[in-house]
């Protein structure tokens, strides 16, 4: 029961002392531009394209194409790439 105590008091003295520095430990130690990608990424996604934009970026659906995947989709096939990246 006294050991109990003692780890007690240990421990809420141990406790205490982390609770009471004076400034967080990385303030100060941080490059001031961490983070800044991340924003920048951000708010590229937020911009609205254009009308120009817009016009350019349908792509028709390729109903070959989609029956073929579908296919090898429910047939567990692997299909052999295409070179070109088509």
């Amino acid at each position: 029961m006294k050991i109990l105590h003692i780890s007690s008091l240990a421990a809420l003295v141990f406790l205490g002392a982390c609770a009471t520095t004076s400034q967080p430990v990385l303030q100060g130690h941080l490059d001031e531009r961490l983070g800044t990608a991340t924003r920048t990424n951000i708010t590229a996604h937020f911009v609205a394209p254009s009308a120009a934009q817009k016009a350019n970026t349908f792509i028709p659906a390729d109903p070959a194409r989609t029956a073929l995947a579908r296919k090898d989709y429910e047939e567990g096939s692997l299909p052999v790439p295409r070179s070109g990246g088509n």
